[in-house]
């Protein structure tokens, strides 16, 4: 049993010794390595964000067509989409902190079917960058869930592009 131990030391030390040398001859090579790297980690982060912004105008050119009106206030977005042939009123204010870029708190309001009068306004909060229930008495996710199909977005999209448009529409 000593012997099997003995061995794996005497190994491992053989390996440790191997690996130094190794990375002695290398260290001219990766200096140059390393500027390479970082010069080319800046341009595909500048690439990413430009196609990020893109990608959020797109979306809300695409919200634009589907009748939602966006503005920017001061603490809060505000959407609303008056009611249409292809979809269904909304009004929905989206509360955010201008400090830790996050987003506090969503309102929407939606219209009844046979009245056309405001229903009563449903609250949600956003927890792992996912819409969900407010711990108020009145929010109903299933309600959002229309609303975001409509749109033809996920929570997550929605999410980021509300947090997006409000840095980028001061």
């Amino acid at each position: 049993m000593k012997k099997i131990i003995l061995s794996f030391l005497v190994f491992g030390a053989v390996v440790s010794l191997a690996a130094c040398n190794s990375s002695e001859d290398k260290t001219d090579i990766s200096s140059s390595t390393n500027e390479t790297a970082i010069t080319s980690t800046i341009e595909s982060t500048e690439d990413s964000s430009s196609i990020e912004d893109k990608k959020m105008e797109d979306m809300a050119a695409d919200l634009e067509e589907k009748g939602v009106k966006v503005a920017r206030f001061s603490d809060f977005l505000k959407l609303n989409r008056e009611k249409g042939i292809d979809y269904d009123y909304f009004d929905m204010t989206i509360i955010i902190d201008s400090k830790n870029k996050e987003i506090l708190e969503i309102t929407l309001t939606l219209k009844g079917n046979i009245d056309g009068k405001e229903k009563d306004s449903l609250y949600y909060r956003i927890s792992q960058n996912r819409i969900v229930e407010a711990p108020y008495s009145n929010t109903d996710i299933t309600a959002m869930a229309k609303v975001l199909e409509s749109l033809g977005y996920s929570d997550q999209e929605f999410v980021e592009f509300a947090l997006w448009y409000y840095e980028n529409n001061k």
